[in-house]
């Protein structure tokens, strides 16, 4: 009984966030795009719908231009001439989509590891004056994925590649853990040092 009470109570808890968050999004959306279009429209309900368009619309438009190679690369790059916006976009490019990112596991200290999704490759100058080869993580953490270790830099020897996508890294982080496989198998990849 008392696990059917907790299950219950996490769930409406749960469900209770999750309304809460939507209905906070949308008066937040619905008061922005309505200093644009309450004067056109008398329906509350109707000026929801128009400003979620609108947004939709605005993330599409965004997504389209920043998915353009013509923008993004070579001489003729517009993107990065932009003062803040090329600080998010770096030199390189971002991968094609987050599914492109295997996950890993990245040693934090003997027996101990963060779960990461492995975004690229970094070579490294040392004290010597050698190149070492190292691997870019993303370090997604719980309940917010982007609250954690954002971004971290590992050598080789410290990461294990795991056969996980993004979106089984963020399930597993989101879920606190309770999300993740039985079995975590290891991922036979060479890094891509840029």
């Amino acid at each position: 009984m008392k696990a059917v009470l907790l299950k219950g109570t996490v769930i409406v808890f749960s469900a209770g966030v999750i309304a809460f968050v939507v209905y906070f999004v949308l008066d937040f959306l619905t008061d922005f795009w309505g200093l644009a279009f309450r004067p056109l429209v008398d329906s509350e309900a109707l000026l929801t719908l128009i400003a979620i368009a609108m947004t939709f619309l605005l993330v599409a438009a965004v997504g389209f231009i920043f998915s353009r190679e013509d923008l993004l690369s070579g001489r003729g790059r517009f993107i990065g001439r932009i003062p803040v916006l090329n600080w998010f976009m770096g030199e390189k490019r971002m991968p094609q989509t987050v599914q492109d990112m295997p996950g890993a596991l990245v040693k934090f200290s003997e027996g101990s590891y963060y779960i990461a999704a492995l975004v690229g490759g970094q070579k490294f100058l040392n004290k010597d004056g050698e190149i070492e080869h190292m691997y870019k993580l993303y370090c997604p953490s719980a309940p917010v994925p982007w609250s954690g270790l954002p971004l971290i830099f590992a050598k080789e020897e410290q990461v294990i590649l795991l056969k996980l996508s993004f979106a089984e890294i963020y399930g597993i982080t989101t879920s606190f853990g309770r999300a993740s496989p039985e079995i975590l198998e290891e991922l036979e990849l060479t890094p891509t040092a840029e």
